[in-house]
């Protein structure tokens, strides 16, 4: 990978004093260590290879003409990031949730492994994030807060994104991440999200790329009595990979990881998920699906673990998906690494095709066999909504599903 870090790597990290120890860090452990390869277990399914072809122009000139600020289709403060930059003055945001730049004590990185390339592109944004951004919210804003992603077709660049959500103690917020784009540049982003005691955070994504790039990585440290819940809506694109890592550092915190991925054509996407249960008692549930068609690849990695001493401790996991053509695969791994004694914990996985007999079924009440065939997929997919709360937002997430489909 010695090309790819020359592409995305030119020259040492750069910016202002305040980071440079956690940037010339970062820059080596990457030099060390490389970026992942087909022997990198939790990267074996990514053709990073892709990204070795491609010809990223100067990020410095990236700074195109910020569009006017796309309307969001629920009421909601807006953040607009075009490009990789977030447009500041067209800022919108919820009462009750501020916005400054980031400090470097706002950026953690003891959860990273520093031994080997696992994390070597969380370790990229931080040493090539230009500016860093946090959301401080107090109180319970009635309005969710959205994080609007944008490309245009000429978005050749690689861009490091980097935002901290910090939720005050006994704060709740509705956090919603759109994401789309055309161009065939990289966007390799960071989220941190600090949950305060007996706090609550809806975390909703929804995303669908073309060739656009997109690796994130998200983690979310909740506290005593806090509540993190994320609804994941993923319409492919053609190189996706989510890590996204809930860490129950506190008695009483809880976390449920809810998604889907509707694939076709060539898309590619990959999620690696974590349920950390550092103490107990704690409490996490997980169910995610993939849906492939044509020749789209989807990939599922969900861990629980559950660490010496978190006693008490509760989670469940569920995968399940459907291969729509005899092209398409689908990789999934659910784990399960426990080393406490009083906890339960359980997980299924399955993989399968459309049942026949109820497509038969809906046929014989007078539906065409097209008409079947997405009822069928739009009852399996839609099912991992089931527990968010009813409202605008839910309507329009389904409605994105159905358009997906």
């Amino acid at each position: 990978m010695s090309a790819l870090i020359e592409k995305l790597m030119p020259g040492d990290a750069e910016g202002d004093g305040s980071f440079g120890a956690l940037r010339t860090k970062a820059q080596k452990v990457l030099m060390q260590y490389g970026f992942p390869h087909r022997k990198t277990e939790n990267w074996k399914y990514m053709p990073l290879g892709l990204l070795e072809k491609r010809t990223f122009s100067d990020s410095a000139a990236h700074g195109s003409e910020v569009p006017t600020r796309p309307e969001f289709p629920v009421e909601a403060g807006l953040v607009h990031v075009h490009n990789g930059r977030l447009d500041i003055d067209s800022c919108r945001l919820p009462d009750g949730v501020s916005l400054t730049g980031m400090l470097p004590a706002d950026i953690d990185v003891s959860t990273l492994d520093e031994t080997g390339p696992a994390d070597a592109f969380a370790w990229l944004n931080l040493a090539r994030f230009e500016q860093g951004w946090k959301f401080r919210v107090e109180g319970r804003p009635e309005l969710p807060l959205a994080i609007v992603t944008t490309c245009d077709e000429n978005f050749d660049v690689a861009v490091h994104p980097r935002f901290c959500v910090e939720l005050a103690d006994g704060a709740a917020l509705t956090l919603v991440e759109s994401q789309s784009g055309e161009g065939a540049g990289l966007i390799n982003g960071v989220l941190d999200l600090r949950l305060g005691s007996a706090s609550s955070l809806t975390h909703v994504i929804e995303r669908r790329f073309a060739e656009t790039a997109l690796i994130q990585r998200t983690t979310a440290r909740v506290a005593d009595a806090a509540d993190y819940r994320a609804f994941v809506l993923d319409g492919g694109g053609r190189m996706t990979r989510q890590d996204l890592v809930a860490e129950l550092v506190s008695p009483g915190a809880t976390a449920g990881i809810s998604g889907v991925a509707t694939l076709t054509d060539r898309s590619l996407v990959d999620y690696h998920t974590a349920i950390e249960h550092r103490v107990g008692p704690t409490e996490s549930h997980e169910s995610f699906r993939i849906l492939a068609d044509d020749r789209a690849v989807g990939i599922f990695n969900g861990r629980i673990h559950i660490v010496p001493g978190a006693d008490d401790s509760h989670s469940q996991m569920n995968t399940g998906n459907l291969l729509l053509s005899e092209s398409a695969r689908i990789n999934i791994k659910p784990e399960l690494e426990i080393h406490a004694e009083e906890v339960t914990a359980s997980h299924g996985a399955t993989i399968g095709q459309l049942d026949d007999d109820a497509r038969f079924y809906l046929r014989s009440r007078g539906l065409s066999d097209e008409q079947a065939t997405a009822l069928l997929k739009y009852g399996f997919a839609a099912a991992v909504f089931d527990t968010m709360a009813p409202g605008a937002l839910r309507d329009w997430l389904t409605a994105r599903l159905k358009e997906h489909l």
